[in-house]
């Protein structure tokens, strides 16, 4: 049933899926990725890459989803003491496990749809296993310090980059390159939330990572994987230079256009204290603008460039600019509400 405050069951699942901060705006991740890898690997066939872009987003999509809805259901208890509610708890009986099934069985027949092989199958079924171990028992590994950054963070390497790379055979260094900068931004994204949620968790029992360390220690190691970070992005980047020397001085420019601006931002923003939020005062610039750049600029500038050669890939640059702005808003608003 759905919570009067809330509104009706469908709109609660459209509300959170399409265009909310828990849903499919989740696969912005996979846009550097698969960017990378079509500007290093496609040589032909291009008017049938569209297609395959937009199953691996579906596919991708679904995963995150199942993640995300497993994770609500074994926190129902912790939700629903701190007032927070998540429309998959109020489905009767073993509705909500039979969601995520589901998704993940959707997930699965989408990749196959487009092609998808053995490689990039166990991939995916991996990061679902991973994805999902995070939250439910027995494993629920979010709850076994280091254990719980590792098994996230493999995952979402996993699904935005292993699942993209056996599909479009990009290249042993862009999976090396990509492999090792998506996994350590999703150690700190995890990180940075449990920081932030240290004492929340500590009364609630969840023994993460920073709950462990204390304070001061997890905010130390929070910066420093931060920093390994900002370099393993700095190799994308570079990467992408070398691999499009065409449009070397357009990616370098937007680069650093775009880190200079996120800079800036933060700059006038901590001028203002009482607007500052998480994310600035937790964070380094450096790893913010890095951040946004690598996954949100780049892929554009690089997505770009494909469709100037094959228009149908116009398709694919319209979903990651819808991605990337509606993250965006959602960036600009954190910790508003």
């Amino acid at each position: 049933m759905a919570h009067p405050k809330q509104g009706p069951l469908w709109g609660q699942i459209a509300g959170e899926t399409l265009w909310g901060r828990r849903g499919l705006v989740k696969t912005i991740s996979l846009s550097l990725p698969l960017a990378v890898m079509l500007s290093t690997g496609w040589r032909d066939g291009g008017q049938a890459k569209w297609l395959t872009c937009l199953g691996l987003y579906a596919g991708v999509g679904c995963w995150c989803l199942a993640c995300i809805l497993a994770n609500d259901l074994a926190d129902r208890r912790q939700d629903q003491a701190a007032d927070r509610r998540r429309w998959i708890v109020g489905l009767p009986g073993g509705m909500g496990v039979l969601a995520v099934t589901l998704l993940i069985g959707v997930g699965v027949l989408t990749l196959l749809l487009i092609g998808a092989g053995r490689p990039a199958l166990g991939a995916y079924l991996a990061a679902a296993v991973l994805g999902v171990s995070y939250s439910v028992r027995p494993t629920r590994f979010k709850r076994r310090g280091v254990l719980g950054l590792l098994a996230y963070s493999f995952s979402a390497m996993l699904a935005f980059v292993a699942v993209p790379w056996s599909l479009l055979e990009g290249g042993l260094p862009a999976l090396a390159v990509l492999g090792l900068a998506v996994l350590l931004d999703k150690w700190v994204n995890l990180h940075f939330h449990q920081v932030v949620d240290r004492q929340a968790d500590g009364e609630a029992g969840v023994q993460t990572l920073a709950v462990r360390m204390g304070p001061d220690r997890a905010r130390w190691w929070l910066q420093w994987t931060a920093s390994l970070a900002c370099l393993s992005m700095v190799g994308v980047v570079a990467l992408s230079a070398v691999s499009v020397p065409s449009w070397r001085l357009a990616i370098a420019g937007t680069s650093a256009g775009a880190v200079f601006a996120v800079g800036m931002y933060a700059g006038c923003i901590r001028r203002f204290r009482e607007r500052e939020s998480a994310l600035l005062r937790e964070l380094p610039w450096t790893y913010l603008g890095l951040s946004y750049t690598a996954f949100r600029i780049l892929p554009l500038v690089l997505l770009a460039r494909l469709a100037v050669r094959e228009p149908t890939m116009w398709v694919v640059f319209g979903v990651v600019a819808l991605l990337v702005g509606l993250e965006s808003r959602h960036a600009l608003r954190y910790g508003s509400a």
